[in-house]
């Protein structure tokens, strides 16, 4: 295992740990991890060494949302989960996807966990690389979610963001509970951050442009994380024009897949060992009942 320092090419540096491939021509699982976490502070960081154990390629990125505030090294920029805007992590995967080519790799596959899973669904409809063969959700929410959230609380939290924005204060950050039923109960983050993730045009709601991913993709939640499960759930139907879907459940498997590392793993390295272009659509569950 090795770890380097990218530079994005805005000049952000990010961490990238790197397991090398057994053969050269080995698929690369690219992956990063969700809101405030880290390359090491994620649950795809116990998945992708057991990935790496069966001889996948396996990087994780830490992308600029990492930790809640951070100070970028070369300008003393305020970074992290309370100051990013989504449209930025494609010039994080872009980063790590260059770095990946210069060490000859062709062959990459795209994922993310949580909030990351929606990042590299973003970078993949709007900014697709040429060396990515498939993309990878891992138990990614839906965001805004209208079947889960307290609806009058976020609005109220909008239009408390609206408001400082329009002051020009888009920067000040607020402390804000979180009208999930997740993790995520309570955030630090700016209004602008804020707005960005979670408002009625963000760059977060896939379900949205899911139409524009192209590419085999994975879908994977744990049967004890219900919201990012239903999400799976609607997420596979949408994707249109992507070849192939695999949607799995993970039984007994909550948000950080505490005890089910070696299940999630499983199903990523069974998807992963066939090629990713020739994916058949297909799912191991139906869908639920009406």
């Amino acid at each position: 295992m090795e770890i380097h320092a990218l530079r994005t090419d805005d000049d952000v540096i990010l961490n990238m740990a790197y397991f090398a491939p057994r053969s050269a021509d080995a698929v690369v699982f690219l992956c990063t991890h969700g809101v405030a976490g880290s390359f090491c502070n994620t649950p795809l960081w116990i998945v992708g060494q057991q990935l790496a154990e069966r001889g996948f390629g396996v990087a994780v990125l830490d992308n600029r949302g990492h930790d809640w505030v951070t100070m970028n090294p070369l300008d003393r920029r305020w970074m992290g989960a309370a100051y990013e805007r989504i449209e930025d992590s494609a010039r994080d995967f872009h980063a790590a996807i260059d770095w990946l080519e210069g060490r000859g790799h062709r062959r990459i596959v795209l994922a993310g966990h949580s909030l990351g899973g929606l990042k590299a669904a973003y970078t993949q409809a709007y900014h697709p690389h040429s060396a990515v063969l498939a993309l990878a959700m891992c138990s990614s929410p839906r965001l805004p979610d209208d079947k889960a959230w307290d609806w009058s609380k976020h609005l109220a939290i909008l239009e408390r963001c609206d408001k400082l924005s329009g002051e020009g204060r888009g920067d000040e950050l607020m402390h804000v509970e979180m009208p999930t039923n997740t993790l995520a109960l309570r955030g630090l983050m700016s209004a602008a951050t804020y707005a960005n993730k979670y408002g009625p045009n963000a760059a977060t709601t896939t379900l949205r442009f899911a139409d524009r991913i192209k590419v085999p993709t994975f879908l994977i939640a744990g049967s004890e994380e219900k919201p990012q499960m239903s999400f799976a759930r609607d997420m596979e139907p949408a994707l249109v024009n992507a070849p192939s879907v695999t949607r799995v459940e993970i039984e007994g498997a909550d948000h950080m897949y505490a005890g089910r590392h070696a299940a999630v793993a499983d199903a990523v390295a069974a998807w992963l060992a066939k090629s990713p272009g020739s994916l058949s659509r297909s799912s191991h569950f139906p869908p639920p009942p009406d």
